[in-house]
This record gives structure tokens, C-alpha cells and sequence, in this order.
């Protein structure tokens, strides 16, 4: 059985005993000669908590959560899509403001195609916000059982989970949720608080009455010592897992008027399947001071529901490549993305906030 038919039986409206229930995704991760990992940033103490993994009970912390774990794939995603390899609809909006030119796409955006971002734009021409046109008025009234419009205009929002909570339509506000999701954990983790400081190499900022140009005291324009202070200098961990599951079961949830159910469905696990291909290939540097190395290959795997096994999903970057392009060929999903542009409602608040930034960086 090819992967095509497996997730087809899956993915299908048919039920079946013993049908595909989703992909189980992991890949061992370590940190570079057991160098400390930072996790996020937050105030407050780590949160460090018990999991049962691998039958067992394990010390864990989060290193990427679920939201920036998608964010990641999505990435790979945008350079497949500025490269001209996407083969799926994407919206975007761009702005030029202050002599400077932006371009934030649905692949970007933190809500994807119901961002303000988009909502607030213009189709170019129009003084009208996109959110109050037809186009937008027809995303508003996507719902579960016809999400044909935000499939036209953003089809990964249908992988990644997409909220319209700004508006509600005739069922209410448009809420997608997640089919895939993944997160880094590290495992057995330990915390390391450090001392540290950094000399003036002359002691400039220590002057006596020295001034700065504005009046300030040297050590107030940042020109000091940094005096010794503790910091959190991250974890020592034992080891990491990227860790992942896509659900069939979500998958199925979604309905469309226009299109094959199975067909959609398919194509977007085929998109989450080359986008974690992707995410592979891109390397683990999570943030500063948090760089992991794989341990083993990314694993793919099948597993049926009631117990029925688990069958291994070997597919290079290639391949992911050519099952996603075969899949949206099946779909034929007609391409209505929209790309707008500033206008009155958006372009006048972003050059607000460059204006802000500039005066702020002059002081």
C-alpha cells in the first residue's frame, strides 16, 4: 500500500476497524558536549514537571512550545513559497511606509489569514478595509462544514489552526483547530544560575565629574561596567526529543462545498509530512544559547487505531516534495489568494510605530 492510500484509508469518511489514526512523529535531540540549553524566556521559576515517556516517568522541560514548534514548520514553508516550490495558496500584504517596503504573508502572520494584518488592509484601489469586502465577508462565514474560502486563501491554516476572533459569523467566530501539533522537550533537566559581570576596560562610566553630551551621567547613557549579577544560565539536560503527533481524527473534522473531503484531507497531511521534512533539514537552533543536534533520523510512523500496529513512513525531502505536489494536483484547489496593501486603515499605524521606534533610538 502506498503512502497515498494510507493516508486516503485514513483520512476517508469511510470508517474502517483498525483505519490509520494519525503519524507519530519524534527525533532525538542533544545538546552540543552537554552544553546548557536556554529555555523560553519568561519571569518566574522553570517549569520543570514529571511526563510519562517511553514507559516511563521522566523530568522534562518545555524548550519549544506548540505555537513556536508550528511557527518553525512554517518557515520551511515560506522559503519553499519564495522560492516558487509551494504548490498551495497564500495571502499577503504589503506596506510601504516611511521609504520603507513590507511584505507579511499568511505563513508569517501570528493569525494567519485572519490577522490584522490582512484584515485591515486594501485590495489595491479600494479605501475600503479587506475585512468589510465580499472576500472577507466570504472568510467570515467559513465554517466547519464549508471551509472553502480560508482553503482558497490560506490552506495551511487548516493544518496549523486558524481563529477568526475578531468577528463571528451565522455559527458563531471561526475556529480551526490544530490538526498537528509537536513541541522540544528536554529531558532530565537540571537549572544553572551563574555570576557574572563585565569591566569597563577604562572605567569611563566611573569618571567623577565627567558628563555626558545630554547632561546624564556616563553610566547612564551605558557607558559603565556591568556590575556582578546572577542570571539564569539555562539547563543541563541529559537529552531532547522533538516530538509530534497529526491527527486524522482533526483532519476529518474538516468539510468543504466545493472539494473531495478525503482529497483535501490528504493533501494538507501531505503539507504537514514535507513541512516537517522541511523543519528537519533547517537545524535546531531554538534561540540564543540553545542549539540541539539530531541523535537519530526524524521518525515518520503510522499508527492504527485499536491497537492495530504501527507502520513506519520512510520518505526523504524528495519524495515529501513530489507526495505534496501529487496531492494538491488530486485536490485542485483553485488558487484565491488575495495580496493587498496598506491602505487607510493599516499603513497610517505602522508609520505611528516607526515614527515611535525612531524617536526612541534618537532618545
Amino acid at each position: 500500500m502506498t503512502v497515498m492510500d494510507l493516508l486516503r484509508e485514513g483520512l476517508s469518511d469511510e470508517a474502517t476497524a483498525g483505519r490509520p489514526a494519525g503519524i507519530e512523529i519524534r527525533q532525538n535531540l542533544a545538546a552540543p558536549h552537554g552544553q546548557p540549553v536556554m529555555p523560553p524566556s519568561y519571569e518566574g521559576r522553570l517549569e520543570i514537571h514529571p511526563r510519562h515517556l517511553d514507559d516511563e516517568v521522566r523530568s522534562v522541560i518545555e524548550l519549544d512550545s506548540i505555537g513556536s514548534s508550528a511557527n518553525r514548520i512554517e518557515e520551511g514553508l515560506l522559503e519553499e513559497y519564495r522560492a516558487g516550490r509551494y504548490p498551495l495558496p497564500v495571502s499577503s500584504t504589503t506596506i510601504v511606509a516611511k521609504g520603507r517596503e513590507f511584505t507579511i504573508t499568511t505563513l508569517e502572520a501570528p493569525h494567519r489569514i485572519f490577522d490584522s494584518w490582512i484584515r485591515l488592509a486594501a485590495e489595491d484601489g479600494s479605501r475600503a478595509s479587506f475585512e468589510s469586502s465580499d472576500r472577507g465577508q466570504a472568510l467570515t462565514l467559513a465554517h466547519p462544514g464549508a471551509l472553502d474560502p480560508i482553503l482558497e486563501a490560506s490552506a495551511h491554516d487548516l493544518l496549523f489552526g486558524v481563529w477568526d476572533s475578531h468577528r463571528t459569523g451565522p455559527g458563531g467566530q471561526v475556529r480551526v483547530a490544530r490538526s498537528f501539533t509537536s513541541t522540544v522537550i528536554g529531558l532530565d533537566p537540571k537549572e544553572i544560575v551563574t555570576t557574572a559581570a563585565r569591566r569597563d576596560p577604562i572605567n569611563l562610566g566611573e569618571a567623577k565629574d565627567v558628563k555626558a553630551p545630554k547632561g546624564m551621567k556616563l553610566s547612564e547613557q551605558g557607558l559603565s561596567s556591568i556590575p556582578p549579577q546572577r542570571r539564569r544560565s539555562g539547563v543541563s539536560i541529559k537529552e531532547a526529543s522533538f516530538v509530534g503527533f497529526l491527527s486524522f481524527a482533526a483532519l476529518r473534522r474538516l468539510r468543504f462545498e466545493r472539494y473531495d473531503n478525503t482529497e483535501v484531507r490528504v493533501l494538507l497531511a501531505a503539507l504537514c509530512l514535507h513541512g516537517l521534512r522541511l523543519r528537519e533539514t533547517a537545524g535546531w537552533h531554538l534561540r540564543s544559547e540553545c542549539d540541539l543536534l539530531p541523535t537519530s533520523d526524524l521518525s515518520l510512523a503510522i499508527v492504527r487505531s485499536g491497537g492495530a500496529g504501527r507502520e513506519t513512513l520512510s520518505l526523504t525531502l524528495d519524495e515529501t516534495r513530489d507526495l505534496l505536489a501529487e496531492a494538491a494536483a488530486r485536490a485542485g484547489v483553485e488558487d484565491r489568494s488575495v495580496h493587498l496593501t496598506g491602505g487607510p486603515h493599516l499603513t497610517p499605524q505602522v508609520e505611528k510605530a516607526l515614527e515611535a521606534d525612531a524617536i526612541s533610538e534618537n532618545g
